[in-house]
């Protein structure tokens, strides 16, 4: 697995301190805060509302989505310089709205900031996923966006409503800060990472990679879905978004003090999340429900923000100029699948509560089954053993892959058994990798493959892959504490 694309793109993987990473973390802030004031609500200095047309919105949204993901394919290598122009006529809008400008000019300016908004979405997804350390991800995903989820929580609160003109000052600082972030991304060839080509003899991990796909839909869906049914809940969206900002510094302490990686939280939150709702589908019979179903609702959304990092195990398993698009690909046919559920239950939404509690079920399902393999991609660091101990690496740093390569000189350790093949063989099975894909990656027969993975069990007394990717991933943690 030591590939030489993969290292050098994990040694272009940048952390970043955690003020740039609030800046980066205004773009979901304005994103949210933007598109709560828009519509037929939104007056200018109390001016006439400028209703703007929902079809015409959408349409714009949908054009967007599809444009960054084009882009994302064909040009990735000034995603970043397309980031810093949008935000800047971003800017420039958001000043015009101070502008005491014709109705018609109004609302072209509106239309500017969807169209910059929504282009940067996908673009903001491309830049975790292939620009940052797995460590700056997380602190981005939890700490940095738990303060953004809190300042929109404070945006959308109904006790001390804030003001357009009020948000209209903050927006321009929010737009500020993330040109901030942006302008401190460097865009040298040097810093862009390396996508793999068929000629570069690099196998995917087929069960890794579709697993990770279908599990960031299924996550998406619930992204739709849960902000769409609070917002029928009066200080619903709230306090949603409240709970979510909590558990986001929550998760960031338990890694950041306790070591305990948010991957390991996530099954908890999501059936959190489905208890909200099914409490959804109780507030019927009983209304008090609904707020308890809004705060539980607010658990498993956090289970969306983590995406990108999802997007990021991919990436440093198999980097595919793809993987980004396909990640916004994915949320938004989950978008209108959310859409089209919520036509066909129109009439009977309690059912609509049932079906998304289902959803909640299916994404812990899918969410175990993958686990293992993205907790050892994420924690295997390609490097080799004698260079880590020569710039001084000490052992309870050692990557989880050699937990398996180095056994030979613990007798505690499990692997110790296993032959060099059955050793390599059995970090590809804990990548995500297929019996066909190991032969593949290998040069061996599949039946060959078949033969080594079923001596690994046998010898290690597992019964599955994901039995022997958990073992591997706990016995580090159990080496660690």
């Amino acid at each position: 697995m030591k590939h030489s694309i993969l290292m050098e793109n994990q040694k272009k993987r940048q952390d970043k301190p955690l003020w740039l990473l609030i800046c980066f973390a205004m773009f979901s802030f304005w994103q949210m805060g933007f598109i709560y004031f828009v519509g037929p609500s939104l007056t200018i200095d109390g001016k006439t509302p400028l209703p703007i047309d929902v079809d015409n919105a959408t349409s714009l949204i949908a054009v967007c989505y599809l444009l960054s993901i084009l882009w994302m394919i064909f040009s990735p290598g000034t995603v970043l310089w397309v980031q810093r122009i949008a935000t800047g006529i971003a800017i420039v809008t958001a000043v015009g709205l101070f502008i005491p400008l014709p109705e018609d000019a109004m609302r072209l300016l509106i239309y500017v900031q969807i169209f910059s908004c929504c282009l940067m979405i996908g673009f903001e997804t491309f830049l975790i996923v292939n620009y940052f350390s797995e460590r700056s991800n997380i602190k981005h995903m939890s700490l940095a966006y738990g303060v953004a989820v809190l300042m929109i929580a404070v945006l959308q609160n109904e006790f001390l409503p804030v003001a357009f003109p009020t948000f209209r000052f903050i927006m321009i600082v929010a737009l500020a800060l993330l040109m901030i972030f942006f302008l401190s991304m460097p865009t040298g060839k040097d810093v862009q990472p390396c996508y793999v080509k068929k000629s570069d003899d690099l196998t995917a991990p087929k069960r890794l990679m579709l697993g990770t796909c279908f599990l960031i839909f299924v996550a998406s869906l619930m992204g739709v879905s849960g902000p769409a049914l609070a917002d029928e809940v009066k200080h619903g969206v709230f306090i949603m978004y409240l709970v979510d900002a909590v558990i986001s510094f929550a998760i960031y302490l338990l890694y950041k003090k306790a070591n305990i990686h948010p991957f390991r939280s996530i099954p908890f939150l999501v059936g959190l999340g489905g208890i909200g709702f099914l409490l959804m589908f109780a507030s019927d019979y009983v209304s008090t429900f609904s707020y308890i179903a809004c705060g539980f609702i607010g658990f498993g959304m956090f289970t969306c923000q983590m995406i990108p990092l999802y997007g990021a195990v991919m990436m440093k398993s198999y980097p595919s100029r793809y993987i980004s698009p396909i990640i916004i690909g994915l949320a938004l046919i989950a978008v209108i699948v959310q859409g089209s559920m919520v036509e066909i239950f129109r009439a009977a939404s309690t059912m609509l509560y049932l079906v998304y509690a289902v959803i909640m079920a299916v994404l812990a399902f899918v969410y175990t089954q993958i686990e293992p393999f993205l907790l050892f991609a994420l924690r295997y660091r390609i490097a080799d053993v004698d260079t880590d101990i020569a710039i001084g690496k000490k052992k309870d740093e050692t990557p989880v892959a050699e937990v398996i390569s180095t056994a030979d000189g613990n007798e505690k350790n499990p692997f110790r058994i296993l032959t060099a093949k059955e050793k390599e063989v059995a970090e590809f099975i804990c990548h995500g990798y297929t019996n066909k894909d190991i032969a593949k990656a290998l040069y061996i027969s599949e039946n060959t493959a078949k033969d080594h993975t079923k001596n690994i069990y046998r010898k290690i007394g597992v019964h599955s892959r994901i039995e022997l990717a958990t073992l591997v991933s706990n016995y580090r943690l159990e080496k660690k504490e």
